[in-house]
């Protein structure tokens, strides 16, 4: 269980107070909508992903009478608006709108930069590219995106899951994993399509529980663009060197980083946050005995801890 199976405890409904479209570039509208406080502390919220959206629940963590949360679908995702899904669509062009979404609405001051999994890679590279518009960063289930970290989902899929890892592997026989499944994932072929999304898209999501099925998935449009975008980050190596964010994580070490981690996250296993931790000698990391990418137990305590 993630972030939202937690907000529907909360029983009541979250609804954004402004939303729309920033003007294109690179043939990109980047959709954003703002929820909470317009006169609160501002916190800019990364999606996950790579492919994922935005969504105002995602702004439930915090207490939305004092904070303004600020969030937005990157390129090609959600209800951004793109002529090619792959033109101009890099980590790097994701900072690029924070910095024009940021600037379109008027934020002068620093912000709280936010993210999970996906997003904590984004937040953290924000932070670490533009050091000087960030108060806090605020990280949920890190990711850090070195070679180690995506090779099948962490170094804790073959250890934990041997028999699904077989399976997965079987189906490129002597190919590249990830190649194999790019390929079958960008084929024109539906069958192609829907052996991508069986095997390569089941297997993150269902880490975490007691088995791993490959269940025939419903064949979307959405379903495969949001595929065709994690392997065109993951075949770029999510557009960064390898180990750049420890590298560089001097860069913000002077920023107060909050780390929330399940220590039983197969799918971003928590040396990926302790890592980070290490390179940022004053962050605090906060380490959860629970299961999952995510859980209510985390996003409790994050919630506690902003409320």
């Amino acid at each position: 269980m993630g972030v939202f199976d937690f907000l529907k405890c909360l029983k009541r409904p979250i609804r954004p107070y402004d939303e729309g479209h920033l003007p294109a570039r690179d043939g990109h509208r980047i959709y954003y909508q703002q929820v909470g406080n317009p006169r609160g502390e501002v916190v800019l919220s990364f999606h996950g992903g790579p492919g994922s959206s935005s969504s105002p629940e995602y702004a439930g963590i915090f207490n939305l009478k004092k904070y303004r949360v600020i969030l937005f679908d990157q390129r090609a995702c959600g209800r951004s608006l793109f002529k090619d899904a792959f033109h101009k669509n890099t980590i790097q062009d994701t900072m690029a709108d924070a910095v024009r979404l940021l600037d379109h609405l008027n934020v002068a001051g620093k912000i709280i930069a936010c993210g999970a999994s996906f997003g904590a890679t984004c937040a953290t590279l924000f932070a670490q590219t533009h050091p000087r518009r960030v108060k806090q960063v605020v990280l949920v289930s890190v990711f850090l995106g070195r070679k180690r970290d995506t090779a099948l989902f962490g170094s804790s899929a073959p250890l934990f899951y041997p028999d699904a890892v077989d399976v997965f592997r079987a189906q490129a026989g002597r190919k590249s994993v990830d190649d194999y499944y790019h390929a079958l994932i960008f084929s024109p072929d539906k069958a192609d399509q829907k052996k991508a999304l069986r095997y390569y898209g089941s297997f993150e999501h269902r880490l975490g529980d007691a088995a791993v099925a490959f269940d025939a998935p419903e064949l979307t449009d959405e379903a495969v663009l949001k595929f065709r975008i994690v392997m065109h980050y993951t075949k770029h190596n999510m557009f960064l060197t390898d180990g750049q964010l420890i590298k560089n994580a001097s860069k913000m070490a002077h920023i107060p980083t909050i780390i929330y981690q399940n220590r039983l996250d197969f799918c971003c296993p928590p040396y990926q946050a302790y890592d980070l931790h290490k390179a940022l000698p004053q962050s605090r990391l906060v380490l959860f005995a629970d299961t999952g990418h995510g859980s209510p137990k985390l996003y409790r305590r994050v919630r506690r801890d902003f409320d």
